[in-house]
């Protein structure tokens, strides 16, 4: 990853982080009068437990949270529990045992004891799936639920038969009476019911398939992230069979896997329904990646459902959000222009005219490339911006504000600090360095010695658009006496503009005029390119067609082609402020 991208990133784990997205889920169990034992795999919109079971007649609810040692569970399910470690009940505020109460929210991958006093009900659940380690308390009963299939449950000897810690060990289930009964290794588990199982000795047995995440519970590609691999984990004796799908109620995410199609690696759909086979015990990393380009809005998400063949399933939520327009100024608010920032990368040139030879205005092909940097800052203008050609930039930071909290009396951030982009030199002082050399801050600078112009800020405006399919155009003018300038050599005799007699004007010094033409191509014009860069292309790498003529070095006007590639680093929308 480039440097002036590390704070992207930092700042997409900071928001990913603190907030929660929108992937929506329902479960739903159906309750019965009396007891009921229940597992969550969704974490509730509202977490607050009198919001979660308000539709139910209730009498309590409980929960155990497991200790270290050994739990042996009450055969005869009651509410003589109080004095138990590691119980937690809920009682509704009706009930005189309200004083009681130490459980107040209730959590996605958690067992809870509902009880009834007026059934049968159905509750329904709406939340965020999430996706975790399973973490099992060795040599005791746990009470827990099951990643299984509602279209397709497995039997107990299906799901436990792969692992030493489970396989023929005993399981209690919360029976109509009230009574926890062992059940038998053909009895068909219930999805979205919890049961006592028993360890034997250290586990982290998740079901025949299991799922990894790199980090968090799902698959967040934030804002900055490209790629995320996921692994599935066959830990059955035999092959399976697993699918990945959208979940029905839910959007289908622009994702791509890696993989192998027409004699080549390249990216390739992942949805609607990517299936595979996985042998026994195996490991498959499945390198997934979002395509941004192709997300209708700025924000997404959505669940993904993975099964196997023989009942197991997962649902993964993804989030991905484009990168939107940094806020102009420190009184300013964002935007959602979509190209606007501090665009960086290369022209090659790899065609041109051969001006001494029978065809002077046929172009050929150069031995090898030669790279131009190329530097452009597009102003917030509608959908397409406006381009400017740069020399140099610098990368400065400006600090936040703060303010007095009205409530707490403390100063707290009013508005968060900001990176500012400068063509100008005389306002650096105005502003803290943008990253540290030596512990001491300073700026970082982007420069470019292929396209000289005379600027006092360094700012050359283009026209015409940027992305899609649209051309962005200038022209530099380089004076005789440009200090840059090819042609001019300051102590030749012949480039001083005067006659022999060195009294009268000569032109001897031409001026020279550069015609640049950026082409954008909607598609990848590198077909080979299987990078993380092939798949941000339309949204913040660009390409296309490069063209330059230039008058004024030979007789005949000297024309060059080739390819352009160009990354947003900076989305900061202004120069100089």
């Amino acid at each position: 990853m480039r440097k002036p991208l590390l704070y992207l990133t930092a700042l997409a784990l900071l928001v990913s982080a603190g907030r929660a997205y929108g992937q929506s889920v329902t479960q739903t169990f159906q309750l019965r009068n009396g007891w009921n034992s229940i597992w969550l795999e969704v974490e509730p919109t509202n977490a607050e437990i009198g919001t979660v079971f308000a539709s139910l007649p209730l009498s309590s609810v409980w929960t155990y949270v497991p200790q270290q040692s050994t739990v042996e569970f009450i055969q005869d399910q009651s509410e003589d529990l109080f004095n138990q470690p590691g119980w937690l009940p809920h009682f509704p505020p009706q009930r005189p045992e309200v004083f009681l109460t130490r459980l107040h929210t209730v959590h996605a991958l958690k067992a809870y004891l509902v009880k009834l006093t007026n059934g049968p009900r159905t509750l329904t659940i709406t939340g965020r799936p999430v996706v975790r380690a399973v973490k099992w308390v060795p040599d005791s009963f746990n009470l827990r639920g099951f990643p299984v299939n509602p279209a397709r449950l497995p039997t107990f000897n299906t799901f436990f038969g792969p692992s030493a810690a489970h396989a023929g060990q005993r399981i209690y289930q919360l029976r109509d009476n009230g009574q926890w009964t062992l059940v038998t290794p053909g009895e068909l588990m219930t999805h979205g019911e919890a049961y006592w199982a028993f360890c034997a000795g250290a586990s982290t047995y998740p079901g025949p398939i299991g799922i990894k995440l790199e980090f968090g519970d799902g698959l967040d590609y934030g804002v900055v992230l490209n790629e995320l691999v996921p692994r599935a984990c066959n830990l059955d004796v035999s092959p399976r069979i697993v699918t990945i799908q959208t979940y029905p109620t839910q959007p289908v995410m622009p994702l791509c896997r890696f993989g192998i199609a027409a004699n080549r690696v390249q990216w390739l759909p992942l949805l609607p329904t990517f299936t595979f086979g996985i042998d026994p015990g195996a490991v498959l990393d499945i390198r997934t990646a979002i395509k941004r380009v192709d997300m209708p809005t700025n924000e997404m998400t959505s669940v993904l459902v993975v099964t196997d063949d023989i009942g197991t399933r997962y649902l993964v939520p993804v989030h991905a959000q484009k990168l939107g327009t940094a806020r102009p100024n420190l009184a300013g608010q964002p935007s959602d222009n979509p190209v606007a920032g501090l665009w960086v990368g290369t022209a090659s040139v790899t065609n041109v005219n051969e001006v001494n030879s029978s065809q002077p205005l046929r172009l050929t092909p150069t031995r090898s490339a030669f790279d131009l940097r190329l530097l452009v800052h597009v102003a917030p203008d509608g959908a397409n911006g406006k381009p400017y050609l740069l020399q140099q930039v610098i990368q400065m930071w400006q600090n936040g504000t703060t303010t007095n909290d009205p409530v707490s009396g403390r100063a707290v951030t009013d508005r968060p600090g900001r990176f500012v982009l400068l063509t100008d030199d005389s306002l650096i002082p105005n502003f803290r360095g943008a990253s540290l050399r030596d512990g001491v801050p300073v700026g970082r600078r982007f420069s470019t010695v292929d396209f000289a112009f005379s600027s006092p800020t360094n700012i050359l405006p283009m026209t015409g658009g940027w992305g899609g399919s649209q051309t962005a155009s200038c022209n530099i003018e380089l004076a005789p006496n440009h200090p840059t300038s090819p042609f001019k050599h300051r102590y030749h005799p012949d480039h001083d503009n005067l006659d022999p007699t060195y009294q009268s004007f000569r032109e001897e010094a031409y001026p020279i005029r550069r015609q640049i033409e950026l082409q954008f191509t909607p598609s990848n014009p590198d077909r080979n390119d299987q990078t993380a860069a092939a798949l941000e292309y339309g949204y913040s790498v660009l390409g296309g067609i490069y063209r330059e003529t230039i008058t004024g070095l030979h007789r005949t006007n000297i024309t060059a082609t080739g390819t352009f590639r160009l990354t947003r680093v900076n989305n900061a929308p202004v120069l100089n402020q």
